[in-house]
């Protein structure tokens, strides 16, 4: 009841919003390819994304923001905007806009955000501050991926700036004094993943009338060089992305690393800063020793064919930084890996190890730049001593299997990516050192079996082992987990194992799971008990398999609301659990199955489960897809189908019923037909083997097996032709052994016994066909 209620209240909200939607949007009457809409304040909104115009149209005064995004606009002339002072977001980006007239924007003294990248504006723009001084609210301006030329744009009359993205493609290395007017800038975005950027040197003077800037977004400039103190004069800097400079390198940053204790780091980017191709670096203690002077908390070190890590690095890391990215990198085995306890990371993301890279990722053109610098290198003794440790270290030492292998990990660590690193592997009995894991995803690898267990996972919620080919998982291998509430392991193989655990034992440990993935596994069918321990599940997917029928137990689930058993085999769900899922939805006020993409029959073998469709309370998903395979209908409209598939299948009753009854009665009527027929043949047989059953007195000795030559069958009437005239010539003259009833029968015995009895004793049988004989009973016989 309370779902219909849900539902229906969301069809009337969503038809007032579709209502309200018509209502307000309308075509502008200022330009009819335009649509309008009103706001609260009865002010205007523009849409004219898109619509190929050239010229801006004039707008009227109670315009509030304004999309000319995507068209073919060539400039912005004096005074287009003179009567739009209310206009609070201007975005001119994707044109053709090649110049800027120095009253472009006059009128816009309220605008706030103004977007005009992705133009041809070049050095036509004066470096004065004319065409920007209206804009005296602007606090966002984006002119991103204009001209690859060099010329800059003058905005020391933007007082009010605090987020700007700007092209900078002279090569110089400063902003000038007239940035020292935008005291409110906090963001500069110079990206050129977004537009150009040729900063191939940092000096002090670059950022020197830039110090309150708190993001600053320098990746892909082809930095070359960063001279000392280039960051030291931005104190509230907290994020700095220097990513894909590739010919800085880790001796590159070591200035960078010297600069940042005087200022506010909390997040620093310095992904792909070698080349693609480059040979496999490491990175030292010189490097980074600096940051533990820091309050960072985040650093990205992804893509920079790292390899190995000086010891000690680990442990001049800060103890306020939280969370390390190195994706992307070549990781092998060392005696850093000792130092991982002095980590103090919550959240470390090790994922795409090894991975190949596009061939025509082309080096970057480095110059030559000498302007002195620190000298770093490794420290002296390492490498013996290196030996020596990893000798003596019993975690790093190789174990049998039935032992258990010890794994040390980062005390305070919560979460690890350890995504497609391309591992082949089987997972042996494994024993974590005490920590506070929630989160593992270790999917797109190749663990192929699962053996375990892992145990020391008392924390662990979240465990994502998709696609990894697996096709074992043993009884005990998820028993180290007892708190997970969500696992993933979706894409393997786990068809060839799970249909044989009659006693769910593989999930038994999982008592609080919420939400278990088991999509395209090859799973063919699943035992009844397989998920009897999961009380608490709320979303189970099995799609993707190759299920003809689900019959496994969930009464018990009384939290399940979403069941995926879409992409199967599936032609329609027995009664039995279609009851199951009806009970489920006294405990659950909006139950959900997905069926999509199975082959559901609508014929007369499934009217049960279409007549449940029609009654139940659940809600099954994308009904108006699902087309049943023997109808051209669909099931959001079950009920027509019901109906037609009663009639259709009422129909076949009757017919069955007719047709059966006369196939009866034919059968009858032919086998009596039969037995009328052949009825003294039958007769015959039958005292044949009642005779055999009772035996009779049989001769000694006769010729040939036989008692009698002849047996006469005779009426009554008959009997002086046969005692004074036939037996006389047959017996006396013929010498010829007759059996004759009133003679030879044997007395008690029944007529038709003495009958066949002297026939089966007799070599010939004789009638004495006469009109008496006809009219007797003998004929019969």
């Amino acid at each position: 009841m309370f779902a219909k209620i849900i539902i229906n209240y969301f069809a009337i909200v969503m038809l007032i919003v579709y209502e309200v939607d018509c209502r307000d949007r309308f075509p502008c009457k200022f330009d009819s390819s335009c649509v309008c809409v009103y706001t609260e304040k009865t002010l205007l909104r523009v849409d004219c994304a898109g619509k190929n115009i050239t010229v801006i149209p004039l707008f009227p005064g109670n315009v509030e923001n304004v999309s000319l995004a995507n068209n073919r606009i060539q400039s912005v002339e004096n005074g287009v905007f003179k009567y739009n002072s209310q206009l609070l977001f201007l975005d001119l980006s994707k044109n053709e806009i090649y110049q800027l007239a120095s009253e472009s924007f006059q009128g816009l003294f309220n605008l706030q955000t103004l977007i005009i990248n992705n133009n041809n504006i070049s050095s036509t723009v004066s470096q004065s501050n004319v065409v920007f001084e209206p804009l005296v609210a602007l606090r966002y301006l984006d002119m991103k991926n204009n001209s690859n030329t060099g010329f800059a744009f003058n905005v020391s009359s933007l007082t009010n700036l605090e987020t700007l993205k700007i092209d900078f493609v002279d090569g110089e290395t400063y902003f000038g004094t007239e940035y020292k007017a935008l005291r409110n800038l906090t963001n500069l975005d110079l990206s050129g993943y977004s537009g150009h950027c040729l900063m191939k040197i940092l000096t002090p003077g670059t950022f020197e009338y830039l110090s309150n800037v708190q993001h600053l977004d320098l990746s892909k400039c082809r930095i070359n060089f960063i001279s000392s103190g280039a960051f030291k004069n931005l104190s509230y800097l907290d994020f700095l992305d220097l990513s894909d400079n590739r010919c800085l390198e880790f001796t590159g940053i070591i200035n960078v690393t010297n600069d940042l204790p005087s200022t506010s780091i909390k997040v620093l980017r310095i992904n792909k800063i070698h080349q693609t191709f480059a040979l496999n670096t490491e990175l030292l203690k010189c490097h980074i020793k600096n940051l533990r002077n820091t309050n960072i908390i985040e650093i990205h070190l992804d893509s920079n064919r790292l390899q190995l890590v000086e010891p000690g690095v680990l442990k001049m890391l800060p103890k306020t930084l939280k969370r390390v990215s190195i994706a992307d990198n070549q990781f092998t085995y060392g005696e850093y890996l000792l130092d991982m306890f002095s980590v103090s990371v919550d959240d470390v993301n090790i994922s795409y190890m090894g991975m190949s890279h596009y061939l025509k990722d082309m080096d970057e053109q480095c110059d030559t730049i000498s302007l002195g610098g620190s000298s770093c290198g490794r420290e002296p003794d390492i490498d013996q001593q290196s030996i020596k440790e990893i000798n003596k270290t019993d975690s790093l030492q190789t174990y049998v299997d039935d032992q258990f292998i010890p794994i040390f990990i980062p005390h305070q660590l919560k979460r690890i990516h350890f995504r497609q690193c391309k591992v082949r592997y089987y997972f042996p009995k494994l024993s974590l050192s005490n920590n506070l894991l929630e989160y593992i995803d270790a999917s797109f690898n190749t663990f192929y079996d699962w053996r375990g267990p892992i145990l020391n996972l008392k924390h662990l919620k979240f465990l994502d082992l998709s696609n990894n080919f697996c096709s074992n998982v043993s009884k005990i291998f998820f028993i180290g987990g007892p708190n997970l509430t969500t696992l993933l392991v979706q894409n393997n193989l786990l068809g060839f194992v799970l249909p044989d655990d009659h006693t769910g034992e593989t999930f038994a440990a999982l008592t609080i799971l919420k939400t278990l993935n088991l999509a395209d596994n090859r799973i063919p069918n699943l035992p009844v008990t397989i998920f009897k321990s999961q009380k608490n599940l709320r979303t189970l997917n099995l799609s993707g398999n190759m299920l003809e029928n689900v019959n496994f137990e969930m009464i018990h689930m009384t939290k399940l609301s979403n069941i995926d058993i879409s992409d199967n085999r599936l032609s329609l769900l027995e009664v039995s659990f279609t009851k199951q899922l009806d009970d489920l939805t006294k405990h659950v006020r909006h139950l959900t199955v997905d069926m999509s993409g199975n082959p559901i029959k609508c014929t007369c073998d499934s009217i049960d489960f279409i007549k449940w469709l029609t009654t139940t309370k659940v809600v099954l998903l994308y009904k108006f897809q699902q087309e049943c395979s023997s109808m051209k209908m669909y099931l959001n409209d079950s009920l027509t189908v019901y109906d037609q598939l009663r009639k259709k299948c009422s129909s076949y009753a009757t017919t069955i019923v007719a047709v059966a009854s006369w196939v009866v009665i034919f059968a009858v009527a032919i086998i009596g037909g039969l037995l009328y027929r052949y009825r003294w043949k039958i007769r015959y047989l039958y005292y044949i083997v009642k005779s055999k059953h009772q035996g009779y007195i049989k001769p000694m000795e006769v010729d040939n097996d036989y008692l009698y030559d002849a047996f006469i069958s005779y009426a009554d009437d008959d009997d002086m032709f046969v005692y004074s005239k036939f037996l006389k010539h047959v017996e006396e003259e013929g010498h010829i052994i007759c059996c004759v009833h009133k003679r030879d029968f044997i007395p008690g015995k029944e007529i038709a016994t003495n009958i066949t009895s002297a026939i089966h004793n007799s070599r010939k049988t004789v009638v004495v066909m006469s009109h008496n004989f006809l009219a007797s009973r003998l004929v019969f016989v």
